[in-house]
């Protein structure tokens, strides 16, 4: 059996609006990769990076913490459940029941810390909170499977509920996009998962699925719904930017620059990118 190359470096970049704080943030994003093969459900050795992100619904209480804590629990339950694709309904599920246990915890801290500054919850906030918070999530793996020849080839493996996209990138140009394709399918009222949503099979329903098989070279990306829909806008006419020689400033510059040529809606941006190397 031959051994995994080395999994791809996940890249993080994030800007909040413009004219917010770095406070005012609501997306998230997470990363994760595994120290040490497993195996897969046919036997096959395999290692993973896992990456999630999420968009955060302003208009919800704490949608800012409930993004952050819903990437986290996402990558989570990813790593635990093996070949999660397969079985979408349990996936659903046990993310679901994670985070919801995470949350009433976040919540009872939250409540207590607020007390203890002397401000404690208002009667007008608490509509909110009995509401829940609502984002958009995106979850995807990247695995390299050993075959019995001793080959690696490697996948993707990716579920969506919202607008936040996955894409594939061969040679700079746009291969695949998840779960959207066109820019036209973006609007104001996307897929959320909430804070106090306990349908796991409605959500199961409306939670997208999809992989695909990488080679060497290819670039996986992650965005939320502002770059998603700016990515599937520009290509294949514009030449997209050199994202693995950015830092966060860069990031943020460049952003700050497509919203200024009228190119890229005022939203928070966050971007996850994942190269698997040219040696693999």
């Amino acid at each position: 059996m031959g051994d995994i190359p080395a999994l791809p470096r996940a890249q993080w970049w994030w800007t909040q609006k413009s004219g917010s704080s770095a406070q005012e943030y609501e997306d998230a994003a997470y990363c994760w990769q595994s120290g040490e093969p497993g195996v897969d459900g046919a036997g096959r050795a395999v290692a993973s990076l896992y990456a999630s992100v999420s968009d955060g619904a302003s208009e919800s209480l704490l949608a800012r913490d409930w993004a952050g804590l819903l990437v986290q629990d996402t990558v989570e339950s990813m790593r635990l459940a093996g070949d999660w694709w397969q079985e979408l309904p349990t996936f659903v599920r046990d993310l679901m029941d994670r985070s919801a246990l995470h949350w009433d915890a976040f919540l009872t801290r939250y409540q207590a810390e607020r007390a203890a500054q002397g401000r404690p919850i208002a009667w007008y906030e608490q509509p909110g909170l009995e509401k829940g918070a609502f984002a958009t999530v995106l979850g995807a793996e990247i695995r390299a499977t050993v075959l019995e020849d001793g080959t690696t080839r490697w996948f993707w493996y990716a579920f969506a509920l919202g607008d936040s996209c996955l894409f594939q990138l061969r040679d700079g140009r746009l291969l695949e996009s998840f779960p959207l394709s066109t820019v036209e399918e973006f609007g104001i009222t996307p897929q959320l998962l909430g804070s106090r949503n306990h349908d796991a099979e409605l959500v199961a329903e409306r939670t997208r699925v999809a992989w695909g098989e990488l080679l060497p070279g290819d670039e996986l990306l992650l965005a939320t719904d502002a770059l998603a829909a700016w990515l599937l806008a520009s290509a294949p006419t514009v030449a997209l930017p050199a994202f693995a020689h950015f830092d966060q400033q860069d990031f943020a510059e460049w952003v700050d620059d497509q919203r200024a040529r009228a190119r890229m809606r005022n939203d928070d941006v966050t971007l996850v990118r994942a190269r698997v190397g040219a040696e693999a």
